[in-house]
């Protein structure tokens, strides 16, 4: 009975290294993973900012061309700033990720409000001047009302995800 004991527990041991073993390998793999993954979310957030001082550089820069109307420059400024606020929002979001690992709901939220927000004033502005590229009258105003739509939603939900964490003692 004592060698089977014996037996057993040399077992146990060999089993135990091998175990021990792999489990450094493990968490060696695991921590080359998030290496790799933090090396690209800080390229996304060079890129993004990258990205952001382009387009506002080029919406600026677009505002003092005289070859094309005030109304339509001014749309144009408008438009491409709206989008750099989307893609700042979008950096707030990569940054979120070294500060909380954590996938954070409310960035994508207002980043949708801002994107509808955006393609409303777009098709207003167009309208405005005249512009009629985008389609009948009838198919721009679903278009807007579709749009209004989506924001009162994501504002709702919003509004829900803040109140969830302020019930929950988040900021």
């Amino acid at each position: 009975m004592n060698e089977r004991v014996e037996v057993a527990d040399e077992h146990l041991r060999r089993n135990r290294r091998i175990h021990f073993g792999h489990r450094r390998h493990v968490d060696l793999s695991i921590r080359i993973v998030h290496l790799v993954e933090d090396i690209v979310h800080y390229g996304v957030a060079a890129v993004l900012l990258g990205v952001s001082g382009v387009v506002l550089w080029h919406s600026g820069s677009e505002l003092f061309h005289h070859d094309v109307e005030f109304a339509e420059r001014v749309t144009s400024v408008v438009n491409g700033t709206l989008f750099v606020i989307i893609v700042l929002e979008i950096l707030r979001t990569v940054v979120a990720h070294f500060e909380e690992e954590d996938l954070q709901l409310k960035p994508f939220l207002i980043i949708g409000i801002i994107s509808a927000v955006r393609h409303i004033l777009t098709i207003g502005a167009q309208s405005s001047l005249g512009a009629h590229e985008q389609g009948p009258v009838r198919e721009r105003q679903i278009d807007l009302g579709l749009n209004a739509l989506v924001v009162v939603v994501l504002v709702i939900g919003l509004i829900l995800v803040r109140r969830s964490d302020r019930l929950d003692g988040v900021d």
